[in-house]
């Protein structure tokens, strides 16, 4: 899935879902909760890229 350009991946891992993302230059972030349903690991990657980009608009 993309979200605001960024790449989010959510893949099956042991007994749930687990979350990466990637931004345009290709740096890869990865979670270390796992998620029960695909929409918890959706929002929850939203949120992480949301929070990736204030962090990186903070340091500009």
């Amino acid at each position: 899935m993309t979200y605001k350009s960024w790449n989010v991946v959510i893949s099956k891992e042991r007994n749930g879902l687990v979350v990466d993302y990637a931004d345009s230059q290709g740096n890869v972030y990865s979670e270390p909760f796992c998620f029960y349903s695909y929409e918890e690991a959706e929002v929850y990657g939203k949120l992480c890229v949301d929070k990736a980009i204030r962090s990186a608009t903070q340091l500009a």
